[in-house]
């Protein structure tokens, strides 16, 4: 009898998974994707639903650590997970479990277990994880297994919380989740790029307002695509910029030359040759710290501030980065239909003149001579 009821209620409990599960496919989460978390949802391994790691996941999934970040965003917007913001002690290498939103965390963090205090690190201590809700279904204690955890951590490594905050899904359907007013996130790495048009003062004046706008608007759309495509986020818009934040300064100058080939094949789309968009881009990589601004998740410090001052240095039509992206020279240099330079300039702000590049876009890919120097 008490087999019969055991087995009743785990098949009611696969039942409830797999009917949660359905409520995915509006967020163009596919059939095939749903079987595999639905199958991953109903482990007899409760270890793997506990603080889960989203590498381990992502195994289980089949998917991309960003890819299975999106199905995580949208199940705890279903409800089916609940999204855990542990910290790692630098010290002890304890995990402080408590946090379970982000308003939750601080700028400074005390370890629940050796008492270190620390900065909250996005990159370095804080550590996303996500676990079964249970509503959904009910864990065992031994589902808490710390072995099994580090065991998983040490193969597939963990994801930290700036990830999470890059992922354009995660801002568009929780805005709210963000930090206190005066407290701050770490955030060691970041590559910052911004984009404005040129000359839009002139087109809303020859093209009326109306239809300006609508070029503005269909501009705005595939840079928010190409954000989303090459792992970032958009921060925010600024009457015609965007201000995008990246965790790889790679995917940072890529999405950057997809924008202006982009903008290229849009302008030739257009019917007058009149006032067509001018692109203007400048890209910084660098440590900031993530507050909130305007009850928005957003990025502060002199990373964000040189950054804008990179972009002003664009003509149109060009990409302007700093040294800071020397590393990823492999993805400048293998653009198509650019040249370039370098120079060095006086930022304001910036005592020391800082070291610019700029891409330019060539005319046609026999004038294409890479003028780049690592030196």
């Amino acid at each position: 009898m008490v087999l019969k009821l055991f087995n009743s209620a785990k098949q009611n409990t696969n039942e409830a998974i797999a009917q949660s599960v359905k409520s995915l496919t509006q967020y163009r989460i596919g059939t095939i994707e749903q079987e595999r978390f639905i199958a991953y949802l109903q482990s007899p391994d409760s270890r793997m639903l506990y603080h889960a790691n989203p590498r381990l996941i992502a195994e289980q999934l089949q998917l991309t650590e960003r890819e299975t970040l999106k199905v995580l965003v949208a199940a705890l917007k279903e409800g089916i997970v609940t999204l855990n913001w542990d910290i790692q002690c630098p010290v002890c290498q304890g995990i402080d479990f408590a946090a379970t939103h982000l308003c939750e965390l601080r700028t400074w963090h005390i370890c629940s277990s050796c008492h270190h205090k620390h900065e909250s690190d996005a990159d370095e201590q804080v550590r996303v994880t996500f676990s079964i809700d249970e509503r959904l279904r009910s864990l065992p204690k031994e589902a808490n297994d710390l072995e099994f955890r580090s065991h998983v951590d040490a193969k597939y490594g963990v994801v930290s919380g700036h990830r999470l905050l890059t992922v354009q899904m995660f801002r568009e359907l929780f805005p709210r989740e963000t930090m206190p007013p005066n407290e701050s996130l770490l955030i060691r790495q970041v590559t910052i790029l911004f984009t404005d048009l040129a000359g839009s003062t002139a087109l809303y004046s020859l093209r009326g307002d109306s239809q300006a706008y609508n070029l503005v608007n269909q501009h705005f759309n595939f840079l928010f695509e190409i954000v989303d495509r090459y792992n970032g986020a958009v921060i925010k818009t600024i009457g015609d910029a965007i201000m995008a934040t990246f965790t790889s300064p790679s995917d940072g100058i890529e999405a950057a030359i997809a924008m202006q080939e982009e903008m290229q094949n849009f302008n030739r789309r257009i019917e007058s040759t009149n006032n067509q968009l001018i692109l203007k881009i400048g890209v910084h990589a660098g440590p900031c710290i993530s507050v909130t601004l305007n009850e928005r998740a957003d990025y502060f410090g002199t990373t964000v501030n040189t950054a804008a001052r990179v972009e002003g240095l664009s003509q149109g039509n060009d990409i302007v980065f700093t040294q800071s992206l020397l590393n990823h020279a492999k993805a400048i240099a293998e653009a198509k239909n650019y040249n370039y330079e370098q120079s060095f300039v006086k930022l304001k702000g910036i005592s020391e003149p800082s070291r610019v590049f700029h891409m330019r876009i060539t005319k046609s890919s026999s004038s294409n001579v890479s003028e780049f120097n690592l030196i």
